[in-house]
């Protein structure tokens, strides 16, 4: 982007970023912000997220400028695996001015990928719980040092915009406001912390909190599992209604 007005606005506009209604949404909002401050084609966000079984966490696609194959919604990578996740290991950014030339290409995740890239970690709670990657620069073969910095202080005000969105939302929720009281945990900030690095606890959090509150409530425990079971219906109906609107099975 070389106007510099324009420029300062899109910084202005990254910098007061507010997450409101759908997260993913707002996510995409990011990316596509970020995609015209540093003029690339392609700005990918990956978050942590819960893997199946015992896996621990790993980290995810959760919102894309630009286009990326099908399959990559899917696919999952853990700390020290392909270059986001040795990114997240680490903890600093790389810039790379052709991957397909350079001692990152077989990390690369997609056979044929060229050009410059760029991966910054996206800070919560003080640790990295995301990466921000940025590919195919425009109007230039690959990507500079300033480019780097402009991409590191992005990846920062990403960071907070998602903590902030998050902290409201629990903030705003009565129920999660009375399931960490139960837990005894009345610090905000440390559970949107949970929430990056952690989430499964604060799941279960949640979850110890419908059952106390509906017992203490009166309900039999046959009762709170019928209302789990409809619960779990309700979401299983919400996540493939997500899957659809996201283009998958």
């Amino acid at each position: 982007m070389s106007n510099p007005e324009l420029r300062q606005q899109k910084w202005l506009e990254l910098a007061g970023y507010e997450i409101h209604g759908p997260f993913e949404d707002k996510l995409y909002g990011l990316t596509c912000i970020v995609g015209d401050l540093l003029a690339a084609r392609r700005v990918s966000l990956m978050l942590l997220d819960v893997a199946p079984g015992d896996k621990g966490p790993s980290l995810k696609l959760a919102a894309l400028f630009g286009e990326l194959p099908e399959a990559a919604w899917k696919e999952e990578q853990s700390a020290g695996q392909g270059i986001a996740g040795e990114v997240l290991a680490s903890g600093a950014s790389v810039r790379i001015a052709n991957i397909a030339q350079s001692p990152w290409k077989e990390l690369a995740r997609y056979d044929g990928e060229g050009g410059g890239f760029m991966s910054c970690p996206v800070m919560l709670g003080g640790r990295p719980a995301g990466v921000l990657n940025i590919s195919q620069p425009i109007d230039r073969a690959h990507f500079s040092k300033n480019d780097q910095a402009n991409a590191e202080l992005a990846a920062l005000l990403v960071g907070r915009a998602i903590q902030i969105g998050r902290l409201d939302r629990l903030l705003d929720s009565r129920f999660a406001q009375m399931a960490f009281t139960l837990e005894g945990s009345t610090d905000a900030c440390a559970v949107v912390s949970l929430t990056a690095h952690e989430p499964d606890k604060v799941a279960k959090m949640l979850a110890r909190g419908f059952y106390r509150e509906m017992r203490h409530c009166g309900f039999t425990p046959n009762q709170v599992i019928h209302a789990a079971s409809e619960i779990i219906s309700e979401l299983t109906g919400s996540l493939n209604r997500h899957k659809k609107r996201l283009g998958g099975d």
